[in-house]
């Protein structure tokens, strides 16, 4: 069956309120600047800014901050017919420092976490290459419950399926059942891309990127994918091989949403029939550009260009 989708995105759509000054705490910042985020979203709208047909799954409340999302997916070229509206809930925020490490964030949960079933949407997921959710949009029902019968979908029709596993306790309930919960998300993970502050908030610190990509691949994943910052990329390929991936030394203004550009490389490159590693050094020249300025990325090169750039990336056996 002929595709029509490259890539179907189900979950999070968030308003990030990001800090102007660098600051390590958000109480520190005076001035904030809003943005389109949410890792699902960001992902999604840096595809289809890449060229690729996406649509996107998720819930908005029915207010100002909705129809922002809305008209930026539209101007970016995403496809809006799953996108759902609520009353009865308003649309997520996110209220992030600006930083040169792991950013400081608070939470107003929302609207995304009411992404209800939809016939139409379930029906979409044969005509798809890659279905992409993360454990933000896991954490909470009906959201959950919602998506995880389209990964169901996804894996029965053999679906390439990619999970972030962007765990942060605040934005889950109090569940002490979580990590049985993302294992399940897990088994049908096809690739998954971990940075290493969620391997320790998921596992716990001290283990080797080796034994945190175990980890994941016993839970079901079978390619493991670890961004470390300035100490590079671990990657583990479905073969078993293994790759550290070195990043360039560049001048960071804003790690906010680094890792949704990098997914975006590793996804396009895989709808365009690249090798996993040559993807992970495409993600790697992404990540780089989005980390050179506040915000999402404002000119997205061509794919040929990213590609091109990605020779520059060196990589080592482990």
């Amino acid at each position: 069956m002929e595709t029509t989708y490259d890539l179907i995105a189900i979950g999070e759509s968030v308003i990030d309120f990001i800090s102007e000054e660098i600051s390590d705490d958000i109480g520190d910042a005076s001035r904030y600047k809003l943005f389109l985020g949410g890792q699902v979203t960001n992902l999604a709208t840096n595809v289809s800014r890449l060229g690729k047909h996406v649509a996107l799954a998720t819930c908005l409340g029915s207010d100002g901050f909705g129809r922002f999302i809305l008209d930026n997916l539209q101007s970016k070229g995403v496809d809006t017919s799953f996108v759902q509206e609520t009353a009865s809930a308003p649309t997520t925020i996110s209220i992030i420092t600006r930083s040169l490490k792991t950013p400081n964030f608070v939470i107003h949960r929302g609207a995304d976490a009411n992404l209800g079933f939809s016939q139409a949407l379930l029906d979409s997921i044969p005509q798809c290459s890659i279905v992409h959710t993360s454990a933000f949009a896991l954490s909470q029902d009906p959201a959950r419950s919602t998506i995880f019968n389209l990964l169901a979908e996804a894996k029965k029709e053999n679906r390439i399926i990619t999970l972030d596993p962007n765990f942060h306790p605040g934005i889950w309930p109090d569940n002490p059942d979580f990590i049985d919960l993302l294992k399940l998300a897990f088994q049908y993970a096809t690739i998954t891309k971990p940075s290493i502050e969620d391997c320790h908030r998921l596992l716990g610190p001290g283990k080797s990127p080796l034994e945190y990509t175990d980890i994941f691949k016993s839970w079901g994943a079978n390619i493991v994918i670890i961004t470390m910052g300035k100490e590079g990329v671990f990657l583990s390929t479905q073969e078993g091989s293994c790759f550290m991936v070195h990043p360039n030394q560049i001048q960071v203004t804003d790690v906010t949403g680094a890792g949704d550009a990098f997914w975006s490389g590793v996804i396009t490159g895989i709808l365009n029939g690249h090798s996993t590693l040559d993807s992970v050094r495409a993600g790697q020249v992404i990540a780089e550009i989005k980390l050179k300025q506040l915000g999402p990325i404002s000119v997205m090169p061509s794919w040929n260009q990213i590609i091109e750039e990605s020779k520059t990336i060196q990589y080592s056996m482990c």
